[in-house]
């Protein structure tokens, strides 16, 4: 025998950039998915930002603007680091070989 109870659910009804404001939700075929970037941030002891936890949620565009961005600084400070410029695949996961 079943025995129902109501209750109380908190259900994520739409999810939004952070920066733009525009919806990270599409529908495809009556279903929802999130397609979002993450930003996170979680500082220790050894920072000056000890304590502080910073979480943005991006859209496509501003997730690649943000890549971008990160692009330009890395090339400002390739030299003087004797760094890699960044190529195309900039950030993205590689598999593991």
């Amino acid at each position: 025998m079943k025995h129902y109870q109501m209750q109380l659910v908190n259900t994520v009804v739409d999810r939004v950039c952070d920066v733009c404001g525009n919806s990270v939700m599409i529908d495809l075929i009556g279903h929802k998915y999130e397609e979002v970037g993450e930003l996170r941030a979680s500082w220790g002891y050894g920072s000056k930002e000890d304590g502080a936890s910073y979480h943005l949620d991006l859209c496509e565009a501003c997730f690649k603007f943000a890549v971008a961005a990160l692009k330009e600084h890395r090339k400002a400070v390739m030299i003087e680091k004797n760094l890699e410029p960044p190529g195309e695949l900039f950030g993205i996961d590689k598999p593991d070989m």
